[in-house]
Protein backbone atom coordinates (compact mmCIF):
# COMPACT_ATOMS: atom_id res chain seq x y z
CA UNK A 1 0.00 0.00 0.00
CA UNK A 2 1.18 3.51 -0.79
CA UNK A 3 0.52 6.38 1.63
CA UNK A 4 1.26 9.93 0.49
CA UNK A 5 1.61 12.63 3.13
CA UNK A 6 1.33 16.30 2.18
CA UNK A 7 3.50 18.34 4.53
CA UNK A 8 6.83 17.38 6.07
CA UNK A 9 5.63 19.05 9.24
CA UNK A 10 6.04 17.64 12.71
CA UNK A 11 2.58 16.10 12.33
CA UNK A 12 3.41 14.73 8.89
CA UNK A 13 6.65 13.19 10.12
CA UNK A 14 4.89 11.73 13.16
CA UNK A 15 2.28 10.08 10.92
CA UNK A 16 5.00 8.64 8.68
CA UNK A 17 6.99 7.28 11.63
CA UNK A 18 3.89 5.73 13.19
CA UNK A 19 2.96 3.96 9.95
CA UNK A 20 6.48 2.66 9.34
CA UNK A 21 6.86 1.43 12.93
CA UNK A 22 3.71 -0.67 12.77
CA UNK A 23 3.77 -1.54 9.05
CA UNK A 24 7.37 -1.23 7.79
CA UNK A 25 6.46 -2.60 4.35
CA UNK A 26 4.20 0.37 3.61
CA UNK A 27 5.36 2.71 0.86
CA UNK A 28 5.33 6.17 2.47
CA UNK A 29 6.09 9.32 0.49
CA UNK A 30 6.14 12.82 1.98
CA UNK A 31 5.91 15.93 -0.20
CA UNK A 32 6.71 19.42 1.04
CA UNK A 33 7.15 22.71 -0.81
CA UNK A 34 10.00 23.81 1.46
CA UNK A 35 13.61 23.02 0.72
CA UNK A 36 14.19 22.25 4.41
CA UNK A 37 11.94 20.93 7.17
CA UNK A 38 9.69 23.78 8.35
CA UNK A 39 8.86 22.40 11.82
CA UNK A 40 11.30 21.57 14.61
CA UNK A 41 9.95 21.01 18.10
CA UNK A 42 11.76 22.72 20.96
CA UNK A 43 11.11 25.22 23.69
CA UNK A 44 12.09 28.79 22.87
CA UNK A 45 12.87 29.71 26.48
CA UNK A 46 14.74 26.53 27.45
CA UNK A 47 18.39 27.58 27.70
CA UNK A 48 21.49 25.90 29.00
CA UNK A 49 22.51 27.42 32.31
CA UNK A 50 26.09 27.78 31.12
CA UNK A 51 25.24 29.46 27.83
CA UNK A 52 22.03 31.47 27.55
CA UNK A 53 22.63 32.36 23.90
CA UNK A 54 21.32 29.24 22.21
CA UNK A 55 18.25 27.14 23.05
CA UNK A 56 18.45 23.38 23.29
CA UNK A 57 17.20 21.90 20.04
CA UNK A 58 15.12 18.74 20.17
CA UNK A 59 14.93 16.80 16.95
CA UNK A 60 13.12 13.58 17.82
CA UNK A 61 12.10 13.30 14.16
CA UNK A 62 13.92 14.29 11.00
CA UNK A 63 13.72 13.49 7.28
CA UNK A 64 16.98 11.59 7.63
CA UNK A 65 15.57 9.36 10.35
CA UNK A 66 12.43 8.76 8.31
CA UNK A 67 14.52 7.87 5.27
CA UNK A 68 16.34 5.25 7.32
CA UNK A 69 12.95 3.87 8.35
CA UNK A 70 11.95 3.61 4.69
CA UNK A 71 10.12 6.84 3.89
CA UNK A 72 10.69 8.71 0.63
CA UNK A 73 10.96 12.36 1.68
CA UNK A 74 10.65 14.79 -1.22
CA UNK A 75 11.41 18.38 -0.25
CA UNK A 76 10.88 21.21 -2.71
CA UNK A 77 7.71 19.81 -4.33
CA UNK A 78 4.58 21.90 -4.84
CA UNK A 79 1.17 20.22 -4.72
CA UNK A 80 -0.76 21.23 -7.85
CA UNK A 81 -3.94 19.13 -7.71
CA UNK A 82 -5.68 16.27 -5.91
CA UNK A 83 -7.95 13.87 -7.81
CA UNK A 84 -9.83 11.65 -5.34
CA UNK A 85 -11.59 9.75 -8.14
CA UNK A 86 -8.30 8.58 -9.63
CA UNK A 87 -6.50 8.64 -6.28
CA UNK A 88 -3.69 10.79 -7.63
CA UNK A 89 -1.87 13.93 -6.60
CA UNK A 90 -0.13 16.15 -9.13
CA UNK A 91 3.15 17.56 -7.84
CA UNK A 92 5.74 19.86 -9.40
CA UNK A 93 9.43 19.95 -8.56
CA UNK A 94 10.34 23.51 -7.61
CA UNK A 95 13.82 23.23 -9.12
CA UNK A 96 13.01 21.75 -12.53
CA UNK A 97 9.27 22.51 -12.92
CA UNK A 98 8.67 18.87 -13.82
CA UNK A 99 5.10 17.79 -13.05
CA UNK A 100 4.10 14.22 -12.26
CA UNK A 101 0.90 12.48 -11.19
CA UNK A 102 1.49 10.18 -8.23
CA UNK A 103 -0.95 7.45 -7.17
CA UNK A 104 -1.92 6.90 -3.55
CA UNK A 105 -3.97 4.36 -1.69
CA UNK A 106 -4.32 6.66 1.32
CA UNK A 107 -3.60 10.38 1.56
CA UNK A 108 -2.80 12.36 4.73
CA UNK A 109 -2.95 16.16 4.58
CA UNK A 110 -0.67 17.54 7.31
CA UNK A 111 0.05 21.15 6.35
CA UNK A 112 0.90 23.73 8.99
CA UNK A 113 -1.32 26.84 9.06
CA UNK A 114 -0.23 30.08 7.45
CA UNK A 115 0.22 33.28 9.40
CA UNK A 116 -2.01 36.32 9.01
CA UNK A 117 -0.37 39.68 9.67
CA UNK A 118 -2.29 42.27 11.69
CA UNK A 119 -3.43 45.32 9.76
CA UNK A 120 -0.86 47.70 11.22
CA UNK A 121 1.14 50.37 9.45
CA UNK A 122 4.78 49.29 9.28
CA UNK A 123 4.17 45.63 10.02
CA UNK A 124 6.18 44.70 6.90
CA UNK A 125 9.36 46.33 8.22
CA UNK A 126 12.55 44.27 8.24
CA UNK A 127 12.81 45.13 11.93
CA UNK A 128 9.48 43.42 12.64
CA UNK A 129 9.16 39.66 13.16
CA UNK A 130 5.76 37.95 13.01
CA UNK A 131 5.27 34.77 15.03
CA UNK A 132 2.50 32.19 14.73
CA UNK A 133 4.25 29.06 16.03
CA UNK A 134 7.41 27.67 17.61
CA UNK A 135 9.29 27.76 14.30
CA UNK A 136 8.60 31.49 13.94
CA UNK A 137 9.60 32.00 17.57
CA UNK A 138 12.91 30.27 16.85
CA UNK A 139 13.46 32.69 13.97
CA UNK A 140 12.61 35.63 16.24
CA UNK A 141 15.23 34.54 18.78
CA UNK A 142 17.88 34.15 16.07
CA UNK A 143 17.01 37.40 14.28
CA UNK A 144 17.23 39.36 17.51
CA UNK A 145 20.76 38.23 18.38
CA UNK A 146 22.22 41.74 18.09
CA UNK A 147 19.06 43.57 19.20
CA UNK A 148 19.09 44.87 22.77
CA UNK A 149 15.71 46.61 22.94
CA UNK A 150 12.69 44.55 21.92
CA UNK A 151 8.96 45.21 21.94
CA UNK A 152 6.77 42.09 22.05
CA UNK A 153 3.16 42.67 20.94
CA UNK A 154 0.91 39.78 21.92
CA UNK A 155 -0.92 38.18 24.79
CA UNK A 156 -0.57 34.43 24.33
CA UNK A 157 1.73 31.75 25.73
CA UNK A 158 4.11 32.00 22.76
CA UNK A 159 4.55 35.75 23.21
CA UNK A 160 5.13 35.39 26.96
CA UNK A 161 7.59 32.57 26.29
CA UNK A 162 9.55 34.89 24.03
CA UNK A 163 9.50 37.62 26.66
CA UNK A 164 11.06 35.17 29.12
CA UNK A 165 13.60 34.03 26.51
CA UNK A 166 14.66 37.61 25.82
CA UNK A 167 14.85 38.26 29.57
CA UNK A 168 17.27 35.36 29.93
CA UNK A 169 19.38 36.94 27.18
CA UNK A 170 19.58 40.17 29.23
CA UNK A 171 17.64 42.23 26.69
CA UNK A 172 15.44 45.22 27.50
CA UNK A 173 11.88 44.09 26.82
CA UNK A 174 8.52 45.84 26.56
CA UNK A 175 5.37 43.71 26.41
CA UNK A 176 2.21 45.28 24.94
CA UNK A 177 -0.97 43.22 25.38
CA UNK A 178 -3.28 45.55 23.44
CA UNK A 179 -5.59 46.66 26.22
CA UNK A 180 -6.10 43.32 27.99
CA UNK A 181 -4.76 41.88 31.26
CA UNK A 182 -1.81 39.51 30.85
CA UNK A 183 -2.94 36.15 29.41
CA UNK A 184 -6.60 37.10 29.90
CA UNK A 185 -7.87 34.44 27.47
CA UNK A 186 -6.42 31.64 29.63
CA UNK A 187 -6.57 32.96 33.21
CA UNK A 188 -8.75 34.78 35.71
CA UNK A 189 -7.86 38.31 36.83
CA UNK A 190 -5.81 37.31 39.90
CA UNK A 191 -3.45 35.23 37.74
CA UNK A 192 -3.08 38.09 35.26
CA UNK A 193 -2.20 40.46 38.08
CA UNK A 194 0.41 38.10 39.53
CA UNK A 195 1.90 37.41 36.09
CA UNK A 196 2.27 41.14 35.50
CA UNK A 197 3.92 41.53 38.91
CA UNK A 198 6.39 38.74 38.06
CA UNK A 199 7.26 40.33 34.73
CA UNK A 200 7.62 43.78 36.26
CA UNK A 201 9.90 42.40 38.97
CA UNK A 202 12.14 41.12 36.18
CA UNK A 203 12.32 44.63 34.68
CA UNK A 204 9.89 43.86 31.87
CA UNK A 205 7.91 46.95 30.88
CA UNK A 206 4.34 45.60 30.76
CA UNK A 207 1.74 47.76 28.96
CA UNK A 208 -1.81 46.41 29.38
CA UNK A 209 -3.96 49.53 28.87
CA UNK A 210 -2.82 50.67 25.43
CA UNK A 211 -3.56 49.58 21.85
CA UNK A 212 -0.91 49.55 19.12
CA UNK A 213 -1.71 51.99 16.33
CA UNK A 214 1.32 51.59 14.06
CA UNK A 215 5.04 51.02 13.66
CA UNK A 216 7.57 53.44 12.17
CA UNK A 217 10.92 52.17 10.86
CA UNK A 218 13.84 54.62 10.96
CA UNK A 219 16.29 52.25 9.29
CA UNK A 220 18.18 51.22 12.41
CA UNK A 221 15.21 50.54 14.64
CA UNK A 222 11.49 51.03 15.09
CA UNK A 223 9.05 53.16 17.06
CA UNK A 224 5.85 51.48 18.21
CA UNK A 225 3.02 53.99 18.52
CA UNK A 226 0.01 53.26 20.72
CA UNK A 227 -3.11 55.28 21.47
CA UNK A 228 -1.30 56.72 24.51
CA UNK A 229 2.42 56.84 23.76
CA UNK A 230 5.48 55.67 21.82
CA UNK A 231 8.11 52.98 22.49
CA UNK A 232 11.49 52.83 20.78
CA UNK A 233 13.25 49.53 20.12
CA UNK A 234 15.58 47.83 17.69
CA UNK A 235 13.00 45.11 16.91
CA UNK A 236 9.30 44.37 17.35
CA UNK A 237 7.99 40.83 17.63
CA UNK A 238 4.27 40.53 16.90
CA UNK A 239 1.92 37.60 17.46
CA UNK A 240 0.05 36.87 14.21
CA UNK A 241 -3.13 35.01 13.48
CA UNK A 242 -3.38 31.61 11.79
CA UNK A 243 -5.49 30.34 8.93
CA UNK A 244 -5.65 27.01 7.06
CA UNK A 245 -3.48 26.55 3.97
CA UNK A 246 -6.17 24.72 2.00
CA UNK A 247 -6.89 26.67 -1.19
CA UNK A 248 -5.71 23.74 -3.34
CA UNK A 249 -8.52 21.57 -1.93
CA UNK A 250 -11.41 23.93 -2.67
CA UNK A 251 -13.97 22.15 -4.83
CA UNK A 252 -12.35 18.82 -3.96
CA UNK A 253 -13.02 18.43 -0.24
CA UNK A 254 -15.79 19.81 1.95
CA UNK A 255 -14.73 22.95 3.85
CA UNK A 256 -16.14 24.99 6.70
CA UNK A 257 -16.74 28.74 6.51
CA UNK A 258 -13.16 29.49 7.57
CA UNK A 259 -11.53 27.30 4.94
CA UNK A 260 -10.68 24.39 7.24
CA UNK A 261 -11.26 20.90 5.82
CA UNK A 262 -14.17 19.13 7.50
CA UNK A 263 -13.42 15.73 9.04
CA UNK A 264 -15.37 13.08 10.90
CA UNK A 265 -14.49 11.51 14.24
CA UNK A 266 -11.88 9.33 12.50
CA UNK A 267 -10.23 12.41 10.90
CA UNK A 268 -11.49 11.38 7.46
CA UNK A 269 -12.32 14.10 4.93
CA UNK A 270 -15.52 14.14 2.87
CA UNK A 271 -14.13 11.70 0.30
CA UNK A 272 -12.77 8.21 0.97
CA UNK A 273 -9.15 7.50 1.90
CA UNK A 274 -8.16 11.09 2.67
CA UNK A 275 -7.30 12.07 6.26
CA UNK A 276 -6.55 15.56 7.58
CA UNK A 277 -4.52 16.59 10.63
CA UNK A 278 -2.97 19.72 12.04
CA UNK A 279 -3.38 23.20 10.62
CA UNK A 280 -5.71 22.21 7.77
CA UNK A 281 -8.62 21.11 9.94
CA UNK A 282 -10.49 21.88 13.14
CA UNK A 283 -10.42 20.45 16.67
CA UNK A 284 -13.31 19.11 18.70
CA UNK A 285 -13.21 21.25 21.82
CA UNK A 286 -14.57 19.06 24.62
CA UNK A 287 -15.57 21.78 27.13
CA UNK A 288 -18.18 23.09 24.68
CA UNK A 289 -18.57 20.12 22.33
CA UNK A 290 -18.00 22.42 19.35
CA UNK A 291 -15.41 22.25 16.58
CA UNK A 292 -12.94 25.15 16.61
CA UNK A 293 -9.96 26.22 14.54
CA UNK A 294 -7.02 26.62 16.91
CA UNK A 295 -3.91 24.84 15.56
CA UNK A 296 -1.61 23.50 18.26
CA UNK A 297 1.54 21.39 17.71
CA UNK A 298 0.60 18.87 20.41
CA UNK A 299 -2.88 18.41 18.97
CA UNK A 300 -1.49 18.03 15.45
CA UNK A 301 0.84 15.27 16.61
CA UNK A 302 -1.96 13.48 18.47
CA UNK A 303 -4.16 13.68 15.38
CA UNK A 304 -1.27 12.38 13.27
CA UNK A 305 -1.02 9.23 15.38
CA UNK A 306 -4.78 8.65 15.06
CA UNK A 307 -4.71 9.18 11.29
CA UNK A 308 -1.72 6.86 10.92
CA UNK A 309 -3.61 4.11 12.74
CA UNK A 310 -6.74 4.63 10.66
CA UNK A 311 -5.06 4.62 7.26
CA UNK A 312 -3.79 1.18 8.17
CA UNK A 313 -7.32 -0.10 8.73
CA UNK A 314 -8.11 0.69 12.35
CA UNK A 315 -11.09 2.73 13.54
CA UNK A 316 -9.59 5.00 16.21
CA UNK A 317 -11.80 7.92 17.17
CA UNK A 318 -10.46 11.39 17.86
CA UNK A 319 -11.15 12.00 21.55
CA UNK A 320 -11.07 15.79 21.21
CA UNK A 321 -9.06 18.30 23.17
CA UNK A 322 -9.20 20.55 26.22
CA UNK A 323 -6.43 22.82 24.84
CA UNK A 324 -4.20 22.90 27.88
CA UNK A 325 -1.32 25.37 28.04
CA UNK A 326 1.51 26.11 30.42
CA UNK A 327 4.50 28.40 30.69
CA UNK A 328 7.25 29.26 33.10
CA UNK A 329 7.77 32.86 34.14
CA UNK A 330 10.93 33.34 36.17
CA UNK A 331 10.54 30.01 37.94
CA UNK A 332 6.76 30.24 38.43
CA UNK A 333 4.63 27.75 36.52
CA UNK A 334 1.31 28.93 35.09
CA UNK A 335 -1.02 26.35 33.56
CA UNK A 336 -4.55 26.46 32.20
CA UNK A 337 -6.94 23.96 30.65
CA UNK A 338 -10.42 24.30 29.21
CA UNK A 339 -12.63 27.32 29.79
CA UNK A 340 -12.29 30.29 32.10
CA UNK A 341 -15.50 31.43 33.77
CA UNK A 342 -15.83 34.38 31.40
CA UNK A 343 -15.40 32.21 28.31
CA UNK A 344 -17.84 29.60 29.65
CA UNK A 345 -20.47 32.28 30.16
CA UNK A 346 -19.77 33.73 26.71
CA UNK A 347 -20.44 30.24 25.33
CA UNK A 348 -23.88 30.33 26.90
CA UNK A 349 -23.08 27.94 29.77
CA UNK A 350 -24.51 28.61 33.23
CA UNK A 351 -21.15 28.20 34.94
CA UNK A 352 -19.49 29.01 38.23
CA UNK A 353 -15.94 28.96 39.58
CA UNK A 354 -13.98 28.99 42.80
CA UNK A 355 -10.41 30.09 43.49
CA UNK A 356 -8.36 29.00 46.50
CA UNK A 357 -4.72 29.03 47.55
CA UNK A 358 -3.12 26.31 49.65
CA UNK A 359 0.27 24.66 50.12
CA UNK A 360 1.14 21.71 47.94
CA UNK A 361 2.46 19.68 50.91
CA UNK A 362 2.07 19.85 54.72
CA UNK A 363 3.31 22.85 56.67
CA UNK A 364 5.33 20.64 59.05
CA UNK A 365 7.72 19.78 56.20
CA UNK A 366 10.97 21.80 56.04
CA UNK A 367 9.61 23.78 53.10
CA UNK A 368 6.38 24.05 51.16
CA UNK A 369 4.97 26.33 48.47
CA UNK A 370 1.47 27.72 47.90
CA UNK A 371 -0.58 26.88 44.82
CA UNK A 372 -3.13 29.34 43.47
CA UNK A 373 -5.87 27.30 41.77
CA UNK A 374 -9.25 27.74 40.12
CA UNK A 375 -11.84 25.30 38.81
CA UNK A 376 -14.80 26.13 36.54
CA UNK A 377 -17.89 23.92 36.33
CA UNK A 378 -21.34 23.70 34.75
CA UNK A 379 -23.88 24.57 37.45
CA UNK A 380 -26.53 22.26 35.97
CA UNK A 381 -24.44 19.10 35.51
CA UNK A 382 -21.57 19.97 37.92
CA UNK A 383 -19.19 18.77 35.19
CA UNK A 384 -15.73 20.35 35.16
CA UNK A 385 -15.19 22.82 32.31
CA UNK A 386 -11.76 24.27 33.06
CA UNK A 387 -9.04 24.98 35.58
CA UNK A 388 -6.03 27.19 36.19
CA UNK A 389 -3.05 26.91 38.52
CA UNK A 390 -0.01 28.98 39.40
CA UNK A 391 2.87 28.10 41.69
CA UNK A 392 6.63 27.88 42.09
CA UNK A 393 5.93 24.18 42.56
CA UNK A 394 5.57 22.39 39.22
CA UNK A 395 1.81 21.89 38.95
CA UNK A 396 1.64 21.26 35.20
CA UNK A 397 0.88 17.54 35.54
CA UNK A 398 -2.02 18.31 37.88
CA UNK A 399 -3.62 20.20 35.00
CA UNK A 400 -3.20 17.09 32.86
CA UNK A 401 -5.30 15.25 35.45
CA UNK A 402 -8.03 17.88 35.28
CA UNK A 403 -7.84 17.77 31.48
CA UNK A 404 -8.66 14.07 31.71
CA UNK A 405 -11.55 14.90 34.04
CA UNK A 406 -12.99 17.30 31.45
CA UNK A 407 -12.59 14.74 28.69
CA UNK A 408 -14.31 12.09 30.82
CA UNK A 409 -17.07 14.52 31.87
CA UNK A 410 -16.20 14.12 35.55
CA UNK A 411 -17.85 16.30 38.17
CA UNK A 412 -16.49 18.51 40.91
CA UNK A 413 -17.46 15.73 43.38
CA UNK A 414 -15.16 13.34 41.56
CA UNK A 415 -12.34 15.88 41.70
CA UNK A 416 -12.88 16.47 45.39
CA UNK A 417 -12.98 12.85 46.49
CA UNK A 418 -10.93 10.75 44.07
CA UNK A 419 -8.21 8.67 45.73
CA UNK A 420 -4.75 10.23 45.69
CA UNK A 421 -1.41 9.06 46.98
CA UNK A 422 -0.39 10.51 50.35
CA UNK A 423 3.24 10.89 51.30
CA UNK A 424 4.15 14.16 53.05
CA UNK A 425 7.30 14.58 50.98
CA UNK A 426 5.06 15.03 47.95
CA UNK A 427 1.54 16.08 48.96
CA UNK A 428 -1.10 16.45 51.65
CA UNK A 429 -3.52 13.82 52.98
CA UNK A 430 -5.95 15.41 50.56
CA UNK A 431 -3.99 16.43 47.49
CA UNK A 432 -4.31 20.12 46.63
CA UNK A 433 -6.39 19.10 43.61
CA UNK A 434 -8.79 17.35 46.01
CA UNK A 435 -8.98 20.53 48.06
CA UNK A 436 -9.88 22.50 44.95
CA UNK A 437 -12.69 20.07 44.15
CA UNK A 438 -13.93 20.22 47.75
CA UNK A 439 -13.99 24.03 47.62
CA UNK A 440 -16.12 23.79 44.48
CA UNK A 441 -18.43 21.28 46.20
CA UNK A 442 -18.87 23.63 49.14
CA UNK A 443 -19.71 26.58 46.91
CA UNK A 444 -22.04 24.56 44.67
CA UNK A 445 -23.79 23.16 47.75
CA UNK A 446 -24.81 26.65 48.78
CA UNK A 447 -26.47 27.45 45.44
Amino acid sequence: MRVIIIGCTYAGMTAAAQILKSHPDTEVTIYDRNAVVPSISYEINDYDDQDAEFPRLRTELSPQQLTVMGADVKMGYLLMHVDPAQKTVKVMGMLDDDTTAEHYDKLIIANDPTGTAPSLKGVDSTNVTLIKDQQDAKAAVLLSTIDQQIVVIGNDALSLGLVDAFRQQKKTVTLITNGAPVLQYYFEDEYSKRAKDLLTADNINVITDEHVAGIDDNGIGITVTTDKGTYNASRAVISSGQEPDTSIYHGVLEMDDHGAIKVNEFLQASVPDIYVVGGSTTLRYNPTGQRIYDPQPTEAVRQAVIAAENVMGKQVKDSGTQLSMSLNLSGTTMASVGLTLARAQQAGIDADSVTIEDNYRPEFMPTTTPVLMTVVWDKDTRQILGAQMMSKHDISESLSLISLCIQNKNTIEFLGMYDTMFQPNFDRAFNYVNLLGQAAMAKAGND
